[in-house]
This record gives C-alpha cells, sequence and structure tokens, in this order.
C-alpha cells in the first residue's frame, strides 16, 4: 500500500521563532526560504562575502513585493523593498548582537519579542496604504457582501 509523499509544512509556527535568522530561514515560506538559498545567496556567498549575499536575497525578496504589491496599485513603489532593507539590515545585526553574546536574543520570550517587533512594526511599509485601500479593502467587502 501506498503511504503517499513526503511533504513538509510551507511555514513552521512562525511566531515561535525567537531569531529573525531563525523566522526568515527555518520558519517563513519554506519553499521561498530554500529556492532564495539554493538560487542567490549560496552562489553569492563566496563571492561577494555572506552579508552582501544576504542583503541580495533580501533584495530579490524586496523586488517580488514590489511586483505583487506596488505594481498592481501603481503606488507605494520602494516601501515593499525597504521593508526588505531592513529584515536584511536587521538580521545582520543580530547577528553581530547574537556573535557579542547579547543575552536577550538568547532567552525565548525577549528572543520571540525582537522578532515579533521587527517582522511586525515595519509592516505597513509592506502593505502600504494604497495596496490595502485599492486590493484589500475590496476584497474584504466582496467576502462581506451577502
Amino acid at each position: 500500500m501506498d503511504k503517499g509523499l513526503n511533504t513538509y509544512y510551507l511555514f513552521k509556527q512562525p511566531a515561535r521563532a525567537m531569531s529573525l535568522t531563525g523566522f526568515w530561514g527555518e520558519r517563513w515560506n519554506m519553499a521561498f526560504s530554500k529556492m532564495t538559498s539554493i538560487t542567490i545567496f549560496r552562489p553569492l556567498r563566496n563571492k561577494i562575502g555572506p552579508g552582501a549575499a544576504l542583503m541580495v536575497a533580501f533584495g530579490f525578496s524586496g523586488l517580488l513585493h514590489e511586483l505583487a504589491l506596488s505594481v498592481p496599485v501603481n503606488r507605494g513603489y520602494g516601501l515593499p523593498m525597504l521593508y526588505f532593507i531592513i529584515q536584511g539590515v536587521t538580521v545582520l545585526l543580530e547577528k553581530i548582537l547574537t556573535d557579542g553574546g547579547a543575552a536577550f536574543l538568547k532567552h525565548p520570550f525577549t528572543g520571540r519579542l525582537w522578532t515579533l517587533f521587527w517582522v511586525i512594526a515595519p509592516i505597513p511599509l509592506l502593505f502600504h496604504p494604497q495596496f490595502i485601500r485599492q486590493i484589500v479593502w475590496p476584497m474584504i467587502e466582496l467576502h462581506i457582501r451577502p
């Protein structure tokens, strides 16, 4: 009897991430993370260094989000890219802090708080007002109306 195909979760309890590195690399959109690692980060890591390769990978994600969130409404250009640049810079900062022995990143509560703050606080850049106004609200109204 066939037992089926082994699968994995696309999102692995992202709210449980205790670091931004863990959030983006091990818990959020695993298919995209793996694809970006294989096609962008790994090939560039030895050529331009791991920090620069990480920033290119986050920049690639920013570009794709620009296409999905800014182009359809012809507004908000640069805001999704800025969100992902902030994420990349903060992941690099986190590495510096961790390597320096920052105790607050080792504690589960403060590590999660750090992670959730940096993912959520800049989210208005990602889902900018024009996208919300022109895409999200009309979609919600469509589902609310009888």
